[in-house]
């Protein structure tokens, strides 16, 4: 057989009877892409290709586990897998304690930096949402705050409490917002790092 002249999904039929050459050859298919779509955002050549090479290994052991149709469109499917593998290793770089405000001030500075209106809409769809799920109490705090930079003093006469209460009421926001902040993590690296071409 003919390597070089067969289709991918032919190729992919040979990986699941266990034809190394096969693996080869999807590999030098598809290897040089995937590590460009990689590189566009992980922007570390060891990073990379140690990605790249994680996600090829994993094919080939997951062969008979992996859907048969994969190989119908074999580079929709490793580009859609790489995605999914950046992002986490985008994930694992983002600080723990990384405060909400700069957070989404450097997410809002690459969005602005990439020139992308949508990116920021959308950017501003989450945060909106975020906000929202605080308490009433906690959300008008948050947005005096945040939003009209008012201190803890002028909240408190704002909103006849005492200053001991708006900084609980502070903390406990900033730690809803951060802990939802994390689940919203995947959907904001997406925005950021592949639409901020």
């Amino acid at each position: 057989m003919n390597y070089k002249q067969v289709s991918e999904n032919e190729l992919w039929e040979c990986c699941q009877l266990d034809d190394l050459r096969a693996y080869n050859e999807l590999f030098d298919r598809f290897a040089k892409t995937l590590y460009r779509q990689t590189m566009a955002y992980v922007h570390n050549a060891m990073d990379a290709e140690e990605l790249v090479m994680d996600l090829m290994l994993h094919l080939w052991e997951r062969r008979l586990h992996l859907n048969v149709n994969a190989g119908i469109n074999m580079k929709a499917y490793l580009i859609r897998a790489m995605r999914n593998r950046i992002i986490n290793h985008l994930q694992k770089k983002i600080p723990e304690q990384i405060s909400i405000d700069q957070f989404f001030e450097g997410v809002l500075a690459d969005c602005s930096q990439a020139d992308d209106g949508l990116i920021a809409r959308d950017m501003e769809i989450i945060y909106e949402s975020l906000v929202d799920k605080l308490s009433p109490q906690r959300q008008k705090v948050f947005r005096l705050s945040r939003e009209k930079n008012m201190t803890y003093v002028e909240i408190a006469r704002e909103l006849n409490l005492s200053v001991n209460t708006v900084e609980n009421y502070m903390v406990s926001a900033l730690n809803k917002l951060r802990e939802d902040t994390r689940n919203y993590q995947s959907l904001i690296l997406l925005l950021v790092f592949l639409l901020a071409k």
